[in-house]
């Protein structure tokens, strides 16, 4: 079998002391595979903490470009949506598009398909499963709406649930998620910078409550700060607190989670991520996922830069920030405040992960680019770079695998 990255040691491995506390929505203590796809390829590897090390272990090929993918609380099934759709608002609207259960072999890492693939009307951005393994709810940015699917005693996934109205989830619908306990779900709503004749689209969170049957109901839609749009979410392990990640304008923001499982209609906090102000006029300068450590105390956040000019007939960065912004969380208000910026050692961070174990960071920077290096270029490939999380929170880069395909996107990646 193929392995599918190169191992690349570029700094020195230092023990830390990991935190035992767990977040209601991570992973087992003991799970020790992490997942990631590269075009229509999941690869499987094991993960080593104490080493910060991965081992690859198998390759699967789901029905087309992995778009996201989520394992249930037993860390024992994988569900993954794909599509061959193209990226963003204006994007090829393709002609596949699939939600899929796979059974994980927990020994091996393997995955077998559990039951038919379901078919789905549109590119599928991103889906959501509840804390009972009842559904999955899976997001669409093309038509800002959600579809509801029931699950089966073995695992696998059913066709939509009909619903009474269009569960409409805001423009350009990024993440759907349960809350604890599963009050309500979470779908936010990235929303568009304006462009030419048309205005800025703005951005939202929109929150439903879902019955027994599935069937969704709006609770509350939630507007934010013009020009600003939320793209990710992480809910605090033992707090009423919720992290928000905007892509639009670079920004965090905590919301309270209220009794009724809706956030306050308003942020608590607001904070930069971007190492450089000025960095906001930056092309393609944008805000991306959110990490919580599961001992609640820091937080990690995703800077992420693409845009590119061309130079010597390649396409070549245009600049800005592609790194991580750490922040230590306040244990009495939960403000988050910066305490580190570190190089991501790629471009593109699109998703990371923090291992259950507290122990490890792991980036899964996107996309393979040409970058200025002096009076030369040089080529940056997609890879999982692995970070120590050090006992202030702050982080430690120990080496990247890098992906051997460059012309297909790391688009996700989990634990």
């Amino acid at each position: 079998m193929k392995k599918t990255f190169r191992a690349l040691f570029l700094a020195a491995v230092i023990p830390a002391i990991a935190f035992a506390e767990i977040s209601p929505t991570s992973q087992q203590d003991d799970a020790k595979l992490l997942y990631a796809s590269l075009g229509e390829k999941l690869l499987g590897y094991s993960i080593d903490p104490d080493n910060a090390s991965l081992t690859f272990l198998s390759e699967t090929v789901a029905p087309a470009n992995v778009q996201f993918a989520v394992k249930n609380n037993a860390g024992n099934i994988l569900y993954v949506v794909s599509s061959n759709a193209g990226n963003g608002t204006l994007g090829a609207k393709g002609d596949t598009h699939v939600l899929s259960s796979y059974r994980i072999d927990v020994k091996t890492g393997a995955l077998r398909q559990l039951g038919a693939a379901i078919a789905l009307p549109e590119r599928p951005i991103n889906l959501g499963l509840d804390h009972q393994n009842r559904f999955v709810v899976v997001a669409y940015n093309q038509s800002a709406t959600l579809s509801v699917h029931t699950l089966k005693e073995d695992g696998s996934v059913s066709s939509a649930v009909a619903q009474n109205q269009v569960p409409e989830a805001g423009i350009f619908t990024h993440q759907v998620t349960f809350t604890p306990g599963d009050k309500s779900v979470v779908a936010l709503a990235r929303g568009n910078d304006a462009v030419a004749n048309v205005p800025d689209q703005p951005g939202s969170i929109n929150t439903f409550t879902i019955d027994d049957q599935g069937h969704l109901s709006k609770l509350v839609t939630s507007s934010i700060d013009p020009g600003v749009g939320p793209r990710h979410l992480a809910y605090h392990p033992t707090q009423p607190w919720v992290y928000v990640s905007m892509e639009r304008g670079s920004k965090l923001y905590m919301y309270p989670l209220e009794s009724n499982g809706t956030l306050a209609t308003k942020p608590l906090f607001r904070k930069d991520t971007l190492q450089y102000k000025a960095n906001l006029d930056t092309p393609r300068q944008r805000g991306g996922v959110i990490q919580v450590n599961p001992n609640g105390k820091y937080l990690y956040v995703t800077n992420r830069a693409d845009a590119t000019v061309e130079q010597d007939g390649k396409q070549v960065s245009a600049g800005g920030e592609n790194n991580v912004a750490v922040f230590k969380i306040d244990g009495q208000t939960g403000e988050p405040q910066l305490i580190q910026i570190i190089d991501a050692q790629g471009i593109e961070g699109r998703t990371m992960k923090v291992d259950p174990s507290g122990k490890l960071l792991v980036v899964a920077n996107q996309k393979t680019l040409w970058v200025k290096d002096g009076d030369s270029l040089k080529k940056i490939r997609s890879n999982l770079a692995i970070f120590r999380i050090k006992q202030d929170g702050k982080l430690e880069f120990v080496r990247k695998y890098e992906m051997d395909d460059e012309k297909k996107a790391l688009l996700w990646m989990d634990i």
